[in-house]
């Protein structure tokens, strides 16, 4: 068996489930000890608050050509997700798609330019899947640069991401006054308040429209300490925005506070962090297009990104490329990689290393 799947399922065997600290330790020790390329510099960071984040490079320094970013951290899954087995050109197991088989990629590409006249590291964190506190604090504490930051957790073998969303998630409280439900005058609906706050937020829902690069905005918990025949004296949502480029985030927060302000609530930004908006046209991405187009013999496919990832750290220092393999279900039952798309993604970012040395 060659190298390259030996190794992503050497990673898929350990249930680095985020959070799971002894198994984020192993995954941590296999990556240092056994799947580093001989001779590279191996830099770990330990913040308060954050799971490790590992730094692998052919260089010293915390200046990058190229820099991938991956999690070797994955979400919950049943025992048997974490036997991986191979099927039909495909691996089967939870982190197989997201995304030890990118971080796979991204340490034989490391080995390949091992004593090659181009600066090239992998970082990889350890609670993507949760907080990304990791990556926070490094960003926050270290000085690290690249010049490119190839994102192997987005897009997929036929498809590179030039943007990815701002996600914003907010607190939003109401307070009332409270009464018998039989007699509601008497109080105030503290629900009725925060309903119809909510309600001005939201942004038209519904199906899925043929342009998601849009602002969206969806209630994710709603909750009232009350019993069943009370009028509600407090009531909270949380709430999840994803922004694109079109409104900031103090855009937001003025749409917050006319919204809260008219109908008697209060909000408090819980997380934010920033969103990447790129443009294919860009060079460094141009020249990342024409080789991947070339290895796969076909166009790619330019989307943009819902979600996010921890590359979006770097979005306002690097350009970032967002590219990676096939295959479905992340975080599902039946998630897997397709094989070929492995391989096909360890030959770009190959061939794009020896696009930088010669030159961009």
């Amino acid at each position: 068996m060659e190298e390259l799947i030996e190794n992503i399922l050497k990673l898929v065997k350990i249930p680095s489930v985020s959070g799971r600290g002894e198994e984020i330790e192993r995954v941590v020790a296999l990556v240092k000890n056994d799947l580093a390329p001989k001779g590279a510099i191996i830099r770990e960071f330990r913040f308060a608050g954050a799971d490790p984040v590992l730094l692998l490079a052919n260089c010293r320094g915390d200046d990058f050509d190229i820099l991938t970013v991956g999690h070797l951290d994955v979400v919950p899954a049943k025992d048997e997700l974490f036997a991986p087995r191979i099927e039909n050109g495909r691996i089967y197991a939870r982190g197989a798609l997201d995304m030890k088989s990118p971080v796979a990629v991204n340490l034989a590409a490391l080995a390949y330019a091992m004593n090659k006249p181009v600066r090239f590291g992998v970082l990889l964190t350890t609670d993507e899947e949760t907080t990304s506190n990791g990556i926070k604090a490094l960003v926050k504490n270290e000085n690290i640069t690249p010049r490119i930051v190839l994102d192997t957790d987005a897009g997929d073998l036929f498809t590179l991401c030039d943007k990815a969303k701002h996600p914003v998630s907010v607190r939003i409280a109401a307070a009332g006054e409270s009464a018998h439900s039989s007699r509601p005058w008497e109080g105030v609906n503290a629900v009725k308040h925060l309903a119809d706050c909510l309600s001005e937020l939201a942004e038209k829902g519904g199906r899925q429209p043929e342009n998601i690069w849009q602002d969206t905005m969806v209630v994710t918990a709603f909750n009232s300490p009350t019993t069943y025949n009370v009028v509600p004296a407090e009531a909270e949502a949380r709430v999840n925005f994803r922004l694109t480029e079109k409104i900031s985030l103090p855009a937001l927060e003025a749409k917050l506070d006319t919204a809260c302000k008219r109908h008697g609530c209060t909000y408090e930004i819980l997380l934010q962090s920033r969103g990447v908006y790129m443009d294919a046209s860009m060079p460094e991405i141009a020249a990342y297009r024409k080789i991947a187009e070339e290895t796969i013999g076909r166009p790619l496919k330019i989307s943009q990104m819902c979600g996010g990832t921890d590359a979006r750290m770097f979005a306002d220092r690097s350009v970032i490329v967002m590219h990676s393999v096939n295959g479905e279900n992340a975080h599902g039952d039946g998630e897997y990689v397709e094989i070929e798309s492995v391989k096909k993604l360890l030959e770009i970012e190959k061939k794009f290393i020896d696009a930088c040395i010669a030159g961009i």
